[in-house]
């Protein structure tokens, strides 16, 4: 699924800001190779800094808790290890790469991962359209769950790496990307969602075929081409993914219209007919290409 092995990191701090003087609680880094997490490195930090009890409420993580955790002087040399020279990504990724950084100069280091990639901007640009692309709302609209406590490294790590496995899988079924690179992904990060299905399917393309290429690049273009619905009123549509309603957990399909507006509607309703002059038809027809 992954060309490359992209490191999904997230940090739990004591504040939104390095430089108004926040640390990091916890970290969490999960190695994603292919398609499935196959190491992972998870510590609690000790910054000796008081945590306060709000960040106590949000994430669980109490002073006794960082108090008896493994101190910064340890975990980030081995957290930086750990993530070498692959990509990195996390759910919101500034944030995350500012604290990595800012603890890593502290130390008279520097990270050496070789590329950034944000899951929230990745799902804006591949599911536009959403209610919300926080990662609880964002994941329960995919139908991802977690597996631990929100707000803890580990657990939103884990539902990130799922967020960026299910927007892979997407990429190949809707695109034919059956091998995603991590570079791929940062170029989609500085799009506009309206230019990613042109983008994609230019980079489909290769720059010279051969007569036989040119055939079967006809055939892969023509299966990665996004569907197009004609609805009974008239109106071309383009399918962009099928979701889940956040409110009752529902199916629900996710569209364009010719104009770039997006527009979402329950997939009972998507899918059923309507009687026109005593007819019944599609609501949307699928369109042959």
């Amino acid at each position: 699924m992954f060309e490359k092995p992209i490191v999904m990191i997230d940090f739990e701090t004591t504040g939104m800001s390095p430089d108004q003087g926040d640390r990091v609680t916890e970290v969490a880094a999960l190695r994603i190779v292919g398609g499935e997490v196959v190491d992972r490195y998870v510590s609690l930090i000790n910054c000796n800094i008081r945590i306060s009890s709000f960040i106590t409420q949000l994430t669980g993580i109490t002073q006794a808790m960082v108090n008896t955790a493994p101190p910064a002087t340890k975990v980030i040399p081995e957290l930086l290890k750990f993530i070498g020279k692959d990509a990195l990504a996390a759910h919101n990724a500034s944030f995350d790469e500012k604290f990595l950084q800012a603890e890593s100069q502290r130390l008279g280091l520097s990270s050496q991962h070789s590329g950034l990639i944000c899951s929230v901007k990745l799902a804006r640009r591949v599911f536009p359209g959403l209610d919300s692309y926080s990662l609880g709302r964002l994941a329960a609209s995919l139908g991802i769950r977690f597996k631990g406590n929100a707000h803890r490294a580990e657990a939103d790590s884990e539902v990130a790496s799922a967020v960026l496995l299910h927007i892979a899988s997407h990429l190949g079924e809707r695109y034919g990307i059956r091998s995603v690179a991590p570079n791929l992904l940062e170029q989609i990060n500085k799009l506009s969602a309206a230019k990613v299905p042109a983008y994609l399917e230019k980079y489909l393309q290769p720059a010279k075929l051969s007569p036989t290429s040119q055939a079967k690049n006809k055939k892969t273009k023509s299966a990665a081409s996004p569907q197009r619905f004609r609805h009974y009123k008239g109106g071309i549509y383009e399918l962009v993914c099928e979701a889940t309603q956040e409110s009752d957990l529902s199916p629900v399909i996710v569209y364009r219209s010719h104009n770039g507006s997006i527009w979402t509607r329950p997939k009972s309703v998507f899918f059923e007919t309507v009687e026109v002059d005593g007819i019944r038809i599609p609501r949307f027809a699928i369109l042959d290409e």
